[in-house]
């Protein structure tokens, strides 16, 4: 067994891999350096063997240290950086490149070993057993590689077979070796700072590092706060200003050399990033302190980037200390009211209108005070007690709850569907507006409770609900909300017709629900026929400017599923392949969606964005553009309210859209 940092894997594993996968030598080369040589400092362009004959010298690979006292032999990595440092010894040694792909059809289990512990992509050294028998194969692979005969070529092949036995041979002897594998971020972060010049996008930089967009979008934002588009940009962003402030060269030139085609969209994302336009930064000859971190791509803390990848951004005009402060002092008064509700709640006696199942009395009680007025009473009870099964537990309502709280802006839109209002939610922070202009004239007596990101807890304990409702999103905050009335949590992520029968069962109206399911199915089946014979495979992506990139949707999102789900729409290939419900990518990298149509969603706190972006050339010279096929929707209503009217109206402007004359 080889080990892997602190985890095993067999060898029966890594010959599995080997067996089912097709291998390709792609290159051999002999190399020599002597004492008088500083170093010898590459970055591996493909997986291979670094089989070193003799030499003493300290070799890095990824800066894990192997020290060379004679034959040593080494795998690395793509994108491993190799270096042979402090040579006391004269080094001769033999690089053999090679690519290895699973060959078709591979079982799932080996696909997911190769994802988590391929062994092309391991690192490790070990000094051979039996040096001579790697010495013979690699001369004699040697020889074969310089003769022009395609017959030479395919015994070398066969050669590299016998050298991969060989070398797993004698680790397997040798009891194993430590085998390392290579730290997917530190090889982004070091792609990124040698590649910041090149158009590059997060689907381009996982293919480079071998990786899923997800992953390598998932780990890089788990110890940088910020993903990988993020980052490059304060790399580019750091590049430039040293630039502005080192040399002479024009505002073009200097855009061109940071990975930026238009110098108008540097301009603005410059301003954007450090809060002065470049010139200014030229004129002053350095930027202040509180302009710029001394380090801003290292200091996570200071990058104005929130950590949870929501559908709301937001940015602090006085860093973390100001925001410390302020939410300190909210949440001790919100902890003196909740005291004071409970105390009052204890006192009170009531009765109460749900319970939980598994923690009967541990929400205070409270006496529905409805607003509406009483009408068949007796009707709307004939439902209840009724079991609502949710993320945290199962809760019984014993009535039907009058004052509901909603914490997310997709269940207004619900309620509204089911002819019910809440008496309090939370807005959407992308708008100007407290709520949507097609819900506003039924949503006026409503009571604002903060955004879905930062709900207001004093303005929910006011308001004295007697259900709320919250999202898996803020389970940071059950604790609190569920001492002021019983609390449902569901999924973030969950369909919204599933979240729709669960209203249903919460106000009573479990039949209206499947009524408002039925028509939007007849809907969406009349439409999706009408645009298969009009689009003609013609492919659609959903676009959002945002965070100074643009952020793709895929099939996985939301509504993204409506358009390519419900409505049978095609998304482009690069979209498909992404195994997520969303990517960020560059402008720069926005012709490499390759869409015969772009849906634009934009809002309040991003439309300067968007309108920056629209004025750049990489943008003018897309196909959709000289063809009027962009086509610009709303971001709240197309993404955060995710219900059944939101997505009928969705529905309806998708095919007022692609089925007129543009």
């Amino acid at each position: 067994m080889v080990m892997e940092g602190n985890r095993g894997i067999s060898l029966e594993e890594h010959l599995k891999l080997w067996n089912h996968s097709a291998i390709r030598v792609l290159d051999i080369r002999r190399s020599r350096i002597g004492p008088e040589e500083k170093r010898a400092s590459f970055r591996m362009p493909a997986s291979g063997f670094l089989l070193i004959h003799q030499g003493c010298a300290d070799i890095y690979i990824d800066e894990r240290r192997h020290s060379v006292r004679g034959a040593y032999a080494c795998h690395a990595g793509k994108g491993s950086l190799l270096d042979i440092v402090q040579v006391r010894e004269a080094v001769q040694y033999d690089l053999i490149f090679y690519k290895a792909a699973p060959a078709p059809p591979h079982r799932k289990e080996l696909a997911a070993v190769l994802k988590k512990n391929s062994p092309f992509q391991s690192s490790y050294g070990f000094v051979p057993g039996y040096p001579l028998a790697l010495y013979a194969k690699s001369e004699q692979m040697l020889g074969l590689w310089q003769a022009p005969s395609a017959l030479d070529r395919f015994h070398v092949r066969a050669l590299f077979h016998q050298l991969v036995y060989e070398m797993l041979r004698q680790v397997h002897e040798q009891g194993g070796t430590d085998v390392y594998r290579p730290d997917l971020v530190a090889r982004a972060v070091r792609y990124l700072k040698d590649h910041y010049a090149e158009p590059l996008g997060l689907q381009e930089l996982a293919t480079v590092l071998e990786a899923g967009p997800r992953q390598l979008q998932r780990q890089f934002k788990k110890r940088h706060r910020v993903g990988p588009m993020e980052y490059l940009i304060g790399i580019r962003m750091d590049q430039a200003q040293a630039m502005l402030m080192g040399t002479q060269a024009t505002l073009r030139e200097i855009a061109e050399a940071t990975g930026y085609s238009d110098s108008y969209y540097f301009s603005r994302a410059f301003k954007k990033h450090y809060g002065i336009s470049p010139l200014q930064c030229r004129r002053s000859c350095r930027i202040s302190a509180s302009g710029l971190s001394p380090n801003p791509i290292g200091e996570a803390a200071k990058l104005p980037y929130s950590d949870v990848d929501s559908a709301n951004h937001y940015q602090y005009p006085s860093g973390g200390e100001w925001q410390v402060i302020k939410r300190t002092k909210s949440m001790l008064a919100v902890s003196l009211i909740l005291s004071l509700a409970l105390i009052l709640g204890a006192c009170s006696g009531g009765n109460g209108g749900a319970r939980s199942n598994t923690n009967e009395g541990a929400s205070p009680t409270s006496t529905a005070s409805s607003t509406a007025a009483p009408g068949p009473a007796q009707a709307e009870q004939a439902g209840y007690p009724v079991t609502i099964k949710h993320l945290k537990d199962d809760i019984v309502l014993e009535q039907k709850p009058e004052r509901i709280a909603v914490l997310d802006t997709k269940f207004v839109d619900q309620l509204i569907a089911l002819q019910e209002q809440p008496a309090g939610s939370v807005t959407a922070a992308g708008s100007s507006e407290d709520f949507p202009e097609y819900l506003a004239d039924q949503l006026a007596d409503v009571k604002v409770l903060g955004t879905r990101d930062e709900p207001n807890l004093e303005a929910i304990v006011a308001m004295d609900p007697d259900l709320i409702i919250i999202t898996g999103f803020q389970e940071k905050i059950y604790d609190s909300v569920s001492k002021i009335a019983p609390t449902i949590v569901l999924d973030f992520d969950e369909d919204w017709k599933d979240t729709l029968v669960t209203f249903g069962k919460i106000v009573g109206k479990e039949q209206a629900a499947a009524d408002v399911l039925k028509a939007y199915q007849e809907k969406v089946s009349s439409l999706k026929e009408k645009l298969q014979d009009k689009m003609n495979g013609e492919s659609i992506a959903l676009l959002r400017p945002r965070d100074g990139g643009i952020r793709v949707h895929t099939p996985d999102h939301r509504t993204g599923a409506i358009l390519y789900r419900d409505l049978g729409l095609i998304a482009p290939k690069a979209v498909t392949e992404v195994d997520d419900t969303a990517y960020q990518i560059a402008l720069e990298a926005l012709p490499g969606v390759g869409a015969d149509h772009y849906f634009l969603l934009t809002d309040d706190m991003f439309k300067e964005e968007a309108e920056e972006y629209q004025k750049t050339e990489t943008w003018q010279s897309l196909e959709p553009v000289k063809h009027n096929r962009i086509y610009n929707v709303d971001t709240t209503l197309w993404i955060a309210y995710y219900g059944p009217i939101a997505i009928n109206m969705i529905v309806d402007q998708v095919g007022e859209t692609l089925l007129g004359d543009h």
